[in-house]
């Protein structure tokens, strides 16, 4: 009897543990724009992957794993593009309202798509295509000036650029990811991405050492937890869940985000941005069932 019970609240169990990698994600992007700007962008990253890296090779060393995986090059590849993905997500985060760079980050399932049809010859649908002009109309809405204007928001071009920028890197990372996950334990995949990154923001981040002071060594300690945490509760949720709905309720970090960026820092939100925010979600929901079951 107990053992139908948790057959038929599994996905229920699941749901709960994506909701809350929502939120711990939220959380961390909250940590990253209380940070002084005095502490640059790539020494947030920096001891945000040290922590991880910290963590996943306990774990590693705890599983008696192979530290160094099979596909090294596929590994240093993802670790490359993680790290971009989160130097330009972090970037954008501090350089835009919360919630315009949150919406901006969670289109990378419609570039995922997108790029399956390119690097991997999955056939482009017309599903496909509509998922990709709804998303980026919903976005054009967002960014629409006028629509800034209304609730007093001034965007630097550079800031989207870069926004954008980092949710296609965040959609190849992934589909590395994809491929990787047929060869190698997860512990491993996750670990080459904080570990390319200390490697490769080192000689940047001791050349041009910025010392936190109490406060941003306290939110500094918040994006690393948060962020473990997150990610624990995302593997755990994601594992079998079909992916549109996985895709659904992770877009709950929008909402998230909003709540946080009215109640920390003063953001407004309107109807258009509300509207916008729906289409890219409409548009996250049609490419995710319809090309990441293939990949």
């Amino acid at each position: 009897m107990l053992i139908e019970f948790f057959n038929q609240n599994n996905n229920s169990f699941k749901k709960v543990n994506l909701i809350f990698a929502s939120f711990f994600f939220s959380l961390m992007t909250v940590c990253v724009k209380k940070i002084d700007n005095r502490i640059p962008i790539y020494e947030l990253v920096f001891f945000r992957s040290l922590f991880s890296l910290f963590i996943t090779s306990l774990i590693i060393n705890k599983r008696n794993i192979n530290p160094w995986g099979r596909n090294k090059p596929l590994l240093v590849l993802r670790g490359i593009l993680g790290t971009i993905a989160l130097v330009c997500i972090f970037y954008a985060i501090r350089t835009m309202p919360l919630n315009i760079s949150t919406v901006i980050q969670y289109t990378y399932p419609i570039f995922i798509s997108i790029f399956a049809g390119i690097i991997i010859k999955e056939k482009i649908t017309r599903n496909l295509i509509f998922a990709s002009v709804t998303g980026w109309l919903g976005i054009l809405i967002i960014l629409n000036p006028s629509q800034l204007s209304s609730v007093n928001i001034e965007l630097n071009n550079l800031s989207i650029v870069v926004a954008f920028f980092g949710s296609i890197s965040t959609s190849l990372a992934y589909i590395t990811v994809k491929k990787l996950s047929l060869t190698e334990d997860v512990f491993i995949i996750i670990k080459y991405f904080p570990l390319i990154s200390v490697i490769s923001l080192s000689p940047i981040v001791f050349l041009n050492w910025v010392t936190p002071n109490f406060n941003d060594f306290i939110w500094i300690i918040g994006i690393g937890l948060f962020t473990q945490a997150g990610q624990t509760f995302l593997t755990i949720g994601i594992k079998k869940l079909p992916t549109s709905e996985a895709a659904t309720i992770n877009y709950l970090q929008v909402f998230f985000g909003s709540i946080w960026g009215i109640w920390f820092f003063n953001e407004m939100i309107n109807i258009n941005f509300i509207m916008g925010s729906l289409l890219v979600l409409l548009g996250t929901i049609i490419s995710t069932s319809k090309m990441l079951k293939k990949i």
